[in-house]
């Protein structure tokens, strides 16, 4: 006795082995097509993606305590960050994960993952590898004449926005016509005081030692 033939598919169905790689190259070119909206929502890069303390994929970026010093140079003037409006404060938090406090005008990260584009983007500057916009809604774009130009720790580099911030970081960013030379005399003015806050400068630490930080939600180490 021989067993009967299955029955043969129905009259314009397709057979799984035709479906079901067509159901998969969809489904690959649909979460294809999400990752490159999630980080192209621009001609200007990725989105700044903050992580906020208990949200999904937060805890991935581990809590830590670093410092950086940072410089930025507009047509050969320095920008004054020394302002009260880009100081946080146990009142007035403008970022948990990297913010700037007083007295030291260092950068104070307190999330591994943390880019230099986040950081300006806590105090109201927009930043990326072409282009800069100030506050005060002023906007600096590489171009044939002028470019932004970026050296991180001695070494130039083609893009600084996307880079995370490490420990005593010593970064300078820098807009205009200006040579070689006059961006490394603009680096040598960039801050020196990272490694202190570190506590990797033991022998540079102000007597009477250093004041305590305004961490907010963070405890200082």
């Amino acid at each position: 006795m021989t067993a009967a033939d299955p029955s043969p598919p129905s009259r314009g169905a397709l057979a799984p082995r035709i479906w079901l790689p067509v159901v998969g190259v969809l489904t690959a070119a649909v979460v294809v097509l999400a990752v490159l909206l999630i980080l192209n929502s621009g001609d200007d890069g990725p989105v700044t993606v903050v992580c906020e303390p208990g949200t999904p994929g937060c805890e991935l970026r581990q809590s830590v305590h670093w410092h950086a010093d940072v410089a930025l140079y507009i047509n050969g003037e320095r920008y004054d960050f020394n302002q009260e409006r880009f100081f946080s404060t146990t009142d007035k938090e403008l970022s948990e994960n990297v913010h700037l406090h007083e007295p030291f005008l260092v950068v104070h990260v307190h999330r591994e993952g943390t880019t230099w584009r986040e950081f300006f983007h806590s105090l109201g500057f927009e930043l990326t590898d072409q282009c800069l916009t100030t506050p005060e809604g002023d906007q600096y774009c590489t171009s044939e004449a002028e470019r932004l130009s970026f050296i991180v720790n001695g070494v130039r580099v083609d893009g600084l926005a996307f880079q995370d911030i490490t420990d005593i970081d010593r970064a300078l960013i820098s807009f205009g016509d200006e040579s070689d030379e006059e961006l490394r005399q603009q680096y040598a003015q960039v801050n020196d005081e990272a490694c202190i806050l570190s506590g990797l400068c033991v022998e540079r630490i102000p007597e009477g030692g250093l004041p305590p930080e305004a961490c907010g939600g963070y405890e200082c180490n």
